[in-house]
């Protein structure tokens, strides 16, 4: 649980923040996996612009999938970039104007007097750029395994604000909330959320209880504690539906019950010994 000086360094962080990335890795267990998206859902909620960013998009088997936040694979989209194969003959200058009736952007790139115009086929639309006021890193032990996330983009980790939330404290750090007196990730981020006084959905609060039933087998791991049962009580009580280990746990005893049929079967079939 969060000591209340970090609460109150967190709360602050927060409040001056308008944009936020939320970010795990591409290697992220389906417990951090939850505890980022189900975080990135609840300060949205509260207002805040957030992006939700991993290396690589997740797979999504039998993970309870939400529409609210969507995961990201690029940093880069706050500026538009329009390039071309250059000639210095092909341009002598550049003009733009807005349509007032058509209420578009127009730019307009002249060649030089008896020159070929510029070829359409060249031109390559892509974004670069990033800006955020605040990132929390859910689940990364350190900053270059978000990959294309993190290179090139160095200068936005080193000039913005890091929460890190993961079982022990990374030295790339702001503040980082250790969750290591706690079986899961989610645990951590579901006390967090009610800490911060935000609201968890529906969806959210699923993903919360997914990620813990992963980690704890069902609530049966030895690591889960009274407070774990209490974060799951919250969480069932905001309408979080079971999905996590029952579909494991169904499959299992499907194994089991054939495991015996099968030996039942060889039993009836052996010849009786006869003294």
């Amino acid at each position: 649980m969060i000591d209340a000086a970090k609460l109150t360094q967190l709360t602050d962080l927060i409040a001056q923040a308008k944009s936020i990335f939320v970010i795990f890795p591409a290697t992220a267990s389906p417990d951090n996996r939850a505890a980022a998206e189900a975080l990135a859902a609840s300060l949205s909620q509260a207002g805040k612009d957030i992006r939700l960013l991993s290396p690589r998009t997740p797979e999504s088997s039998r993970y309870p999938e939400s529409s609210e936040v969507a995961v990201t694979t690029e940093l880069g989209n706050q500026n538009l970039v329009l390039s071309f194969s250059y000639e210095p003959e092909q341009v002598d200058n550049v003009n733009y104007h807005i349509g007032e009736e058509t209420g578009r952007f127009y730019l307009t790139i002249k060649p030089q007097k008896g020159q070929k115009p510029l070829d359409p086929a060249s031109v390559e639309f892509s974004y670069t750029g990033a800006e955020a006021d605040l990132i929390f890193a859910v689940g990364v032990k350190e900053l270059a395994e978000l990959e294309q996330l993190y290179m090139s983009y160095e200068d936005v980790y080193s000039s913005v604000p890091i929460v890190s939330i993961t079982n022990f404290e990374p030295q790339f750090a702001t503040l980082a909330i250790n969750a290591g007196s706690s079986p899961s990730l989610s645990q951590e981020v579901a006390r967090l959320i009610a800490d911060l006084g935000f609201t968890i959905s529906q969806d959210a609060a699923t993903q919360l209880l997914y990620g813990i039933e992963m980690v704890t087998q069902g609530l049966a791991s030895r690591s889960v504690t009274a407070e774990t049962f209490e974060t799951v009580g919250q969480l069932l009580r905001q309408g979080a539906r079971r999905i996590g280990f029952e579909q494991k746990s169904i499959e299992v005893t499907k194994e089991v019950k054939s495991a015996k049929n099968e030996t039942t079967s060889i039993k009836k079939s052996m010849p009786i010994a006869r003294g």
